[in-house]
């Protein structure tokens, strides 16, 4: 089997400097990830004002654990704001989607985590995620109350890294960059579903992400973790994305016991549709997955110029993944989630 090699170092203080980018992959956290900084990200002379407007960001985490498996975002388009969890039950078999849709002034995105709020906040709906990455620490806090008349949830967990990060800064195109941090963690805490409550350790991988995305903007995208039979805290990231020469940049990667591991450029079939097996693999036989979809939360918006084709089932994944330093880890019954995403937005 051919090894994949991609360089990995510490981060630079800054990944911008003068304006130009220094793309690469990096196991450490830069404290202030200010993209806005970069000249001429999208190729033409632009007022900052339209530079801010084709940034998207967000923040998110996948929370894996014995009832439970939750994505949580807040999720800034510049043209829309979406906070939202989707949460399925184990034991039930049952997806439940509590999400707002908001003005993007009305949810807070921001710049690095290391001394820093991801919050939306009304009534009836509260994200709120404390991070505080300098000290290995993410507090994230969430609950509704009446919301679409679904029960009411409230969660709260102690989430702290556990091994080294991958950042990803890569070009879309010259001087246009992808940032990407993505970790584990393992996390403690409790979930009052409908009345009833209940403490959980938890697997919890972060997601901190903000992008020049072209106007079109496509990508498919597989993650997912476990606890291995030997105590081993394992998992992934997997995405085909629109970065320049995937060879050399690209956000996939393995880790594995306290490690982060570059894995090579990927694809993602769907012979049967979005509801069938997803096969993931790359082109030497190093990630060779099956995801099995169980419930699908799909965004489907057509305005003519602008249009979303979203697809983002949470699921199953059954298989393999080979490294040099790891040898071949197996995944059996592994949660974790897939997206399919098209948007002209």
């Amino acid at each position: 089997m051919k090894t994949y090699h991609r360089p990995v170092t510490a981060a630079p203080d800054s990944l911008i400097d003068a304006g130009r980018c220094k793309f690469g992959t990096f196991n450490t956290v830069v404290e202030k990830p200010d993209l806005l900084a970069v000249h001429r990200p999208l190729g033409f002379p632009a007022p900052q004002w339209f530079n801010y407007w084709r940034l998207k960001e967000w923040q998110a985490f996948q929370i894996d654990c014995d009832d439970w498996f939750f994505c949580i975002s807040v999720y800034d388009t510049k043209s829309l704001g979406t906070a939202i969890i989707m949460a399925w039950h184990k034991p039930s078999a049952t997806m439940r989607v509590y999400q707002k849709k908001v003005p993007t002034f009305l949810l807070k995105v921001p710049c690095g985590l290391n001394d820093s709020v991801a919050s939306y906040t009304s009534k009836d709906f509260t994200i709120v995620f404390g991070n505080r990455l300098a000290s290995n620490q993410i507090r994230i806090t969430a609950e509704t109350h009446g919301l679409a008349g679904l029960p009411d949830i409230h969660m709260e967990w102690h989430a702290e890294l556990t091994g080294e990060p991958q950042l990803v800064f890569q070009p879309f195109g010259k001087n246009r960059p992808l940032y990407s941090l993505k970790s584990l963690m393992r996390a403690r805490g409790s979930v009052t579903f409908d009345g009833q409550s209940n403490d959980y350790d938890a697997n919890v991988i972060l997601d901190d992400h903000k992008g020049f995305y072209p106007f079109t903007m496509q990508y498919d995208w597989v993650t997912g973790l476990q606890q291995q039979a030997d105590g081993t805290l394992s998992g992934f990231n997997l995405t085909d994305n629109q970065v320049l020469n995937p060879t050399h940049f690209n956000e996939n990667c393995l880790w594995h016991a306290g490690k982060m591991h570059p894995l090579p450029p990927i694809s993602v079939s769907r012979p049967g549709g979005i509801m069938a097996p997803w096969q993931i693999q790359d082109s030497d036989g190093q990630v060779d997955l099956t995801f099995t979809p169980l419930a699908d939360v799909p965004n489907l918006v057509n305005l003519g110029l602008f249009c979303t084709r979203y697809h983002g089932p949470t699921g199953q994944l059954t298989g393999t993944i080979t490294t040099e330093a790891t040898g071949t880890v197996k995944y059996q019954g592994c949660f974790g989630m897939g997206e399919e995403k098209y948007m002209r937005l």
